[in-house]
């Protein structure tokens, strides 16, 4: 829905609708490699006793947190 509210005119919806696609599909793909990798280095260099993977992945979803409630409670309709 907010993808969609982001559109400023209707013509270009379809290119911001494969935007978010193409971000979603990349994080999907990026991801778990990511989180393998950071979770190999922690255990190999014995970071925070092999637990720095856990702190990251917290403090990354904390601020993911915070920014999901920086979005609007509403969505204003474009044709208003």
């Amino acid at each position: 829905m907010f993808i969609t509210a982001s559109a400023p005119t209707n013509t270009v919806l379809g290119a911001i609708h494969g935007l978010g696609q193409t971000s979603a599909s990349m994080a999907r793909a990026v991801g778990p490699a990511l989180a393998t990798s950071l979770f190999a280095v922690s255990k190999e260099r014995n970071l925070l006793a092999g637990n720095a993977v856990y702190v990251v992945l917290i403090i990354l979803g904390v601020a993911l947190r915070w920014l999901g409630s920086q979005l609007p409670d509403e969505i204003r309709d474009r044709n208003e």
